[in-house]
């Protein structure tokens, strides 16, 4: 992911689904994502949302983390957005899919 075998501005969509969290440098791997998507396409990056209202992992987060997931960032729906705009993508538009296992999705047009 961080160093794709693609050229420069190849496709229309690029997806990195549920693994920002779990990267010791997730900026540099969206700075990548962007290198090989176009002009006017769109970058798409659903990731789980591992934090509950009171700021401790969910329990989904900590039955994972007991099977040896290392969780790098772990975010609720305004720190992810906030993760964004710090890495500079102050266009991006985030949806929430709520459920068991809330999911937050980050949407930058390039």
């Amino acid at each position: 992911m961080m160093h794709l075998r693609c050229s420069d501005e190849r496709f229309d969509k690029v997806v990195a689904g549920n693994v920002i969290h779990l990267l010791d440098e997730p900026v540099l791997a969206i700075k990548e994502l962007m290198r090989v998507c176009k002009p006017g396409g769109k970058l798409i990056i659903p990731t789980y949302i591992n934090i509950s209202n009171d700021k401790s992992p969910n329990m989904a987060s900590r039955f994972l983390e007991k099977l040896g997931v290392d969780f790098k960032c772990q975010f609720d729906f305004y720190t992810y957005a906030r993760f964004f705009f710090d890495a500079g993508y102050t266009n991006a538009v985030f949806r929430l899919a709520e459920g068991r296992m809330p999911c937050a999705i980050a949407i930058i047009t390039k």
